[in-house]
């Protein structure tokens, strides 16, 4: 048997820079929730 692998591989995964990344932690970290940021962040992009 063989093993699927789940998501992408390392080579081909996102890369986010320092300030997307500090606007993801300051979001999560307001009452809004994860999902609210997650949403609010895939505005911006």
């Amino acid at each position: 048997m063989t093993a699927e692998k789940n998501g992408p591989s390392p080579d081909q995964r996102r890369k986010y820079d320092e300030v997307f990344k500090a606007e993801a932690l300051r979001l999560a970290s307001e009452s809004r929730g994860t999902q609210a940021a997650a949403r609010q962040l895939s505005r911006t992009r």
